[in-house]
């Protein structure tokens, strides 16, 4: 299980641009955060487009988002929820 969690390094936490309104959660978990995603690092990825791009493309990436972002109303549990998963997979 250590194993596992280690994999998900590093983790970014940021606030949810939209405060919930797409995402169920006001803080967003992001595992392995330079991991490449659509051309850039999965954090950028985050914090420009998908979840903090304009309303539509929230929407759109809520409705059916990665297993490598997890949501809470903390960044505790976020990040707890993000290990939660990880720990949960096959």
């Amino acid at each position: 299980m250590a194993q596992d969690r280690l994999a998900t390094y590093p983790i970014a936490i940021v606030q949810d641009r939209y405060t919930g309104v797409y995402s169920g959660g006001t803080w967003l978990a992001i595992s392995t955060a330079d991991s490449p995603y659509n051309g850039q690092s999965r954090a950028n990825f985050v914090l420009n487009e998908g979840p903090h791009g304009d309303d539509s493309e929230a929407a759109e990436f809520w409705a059916n988002p990665p297993d490598w972002i997890a949501v809470g109303d903390s960044p505790q549990e976020a990040l707890d929820r993000l290990l939660q998963g990880r720990d949960a997979g096959p």
